[in-house]
């Protein structure tokens, strides 16, 4: 498998391809690993972030270890790390912050990989602009509110923002949105009040 994956020149398809290979062996045990941060910043943006760990959430963070470990993988510190792909695995949680009933499936060749909500992705990068007061990820948070602006569940990403103490700043970036797309003609006519 590692022989394979070195083939492959996109490093993000050989991070989504490794992934679904871990995916589909730990899926076999009954674990479910959802992919979050920047790899799924990644995917949802449509390649206009780019990041080279692959931050994943699972229960059993010692089966994703032995997976790992069969695919030449070495324990450094927080980080699963092979050099010859030039990739690093991280497990930051056994808890996804967000629901995993918004988790979306990612298809790749054979495999499938989960990836964090919209929704729960924008709430993380919203919590990291307002606490952490990041400018890279209020952007981040703002491009993807642009990208998807009519896809997401809008209550939902409310009362996320209420419970996470942003609610201001996605009511903010939600108007701000929404002058760029009106200007651009794009908002549809069922947009919000």
């Amino acid at each position: 498998m590692i022989e394979e994956l070195k083939k492959i020149e996109s490093p993000l398809k050989r991070r989504m391809l490794l992934l679904g290979v871990l995916t589909q062996e730990l899926e076999n045990k009954g674990v479910k690993p959802v992919l979050v941060g920047g790899n799924a910043l990644e995917l949802y943006s449509l390649g206009g972030y780019a990041t080279a760990d692959i931050d994943i959430v699972c229960k059993d963070s010692d089966l994703i270890g032995e997976v790992l470990e069969r695919l030449d993988f070495k324990k450094e510190g927080r980080f699963w790390i092979n050099e010859e792909l030039e990739m690093a695995v991280e497990v930051p949680s056994k808890i996804l912050a967000g629901s995993m009933d918004r988790v979306e499936i990612f298809e790749i060749e054979d495999f499938k990989v989960y990836i964090i909500g919209k929704e729960d992705l924008i709430v993380d990068r919203l919590n990291a602009c307002v606490f952490w007061r990041s400018d890279e990820d209020c952007r981040w948070a703002k491009e993807l509110i642009l990208l998807y602006y009519d896809k997401l569940d809008w209550e939902y990403l409310r009362r996320r923002c209420k419970e996470e103490g942003t609610n201001e700043k996605i009511e903010k970036m939600k108007e701000e949105v929404e002058a760029m797309l009106d200007e651009l003609g794009r908002v549809d006519e069922g947009k919000e009040e």
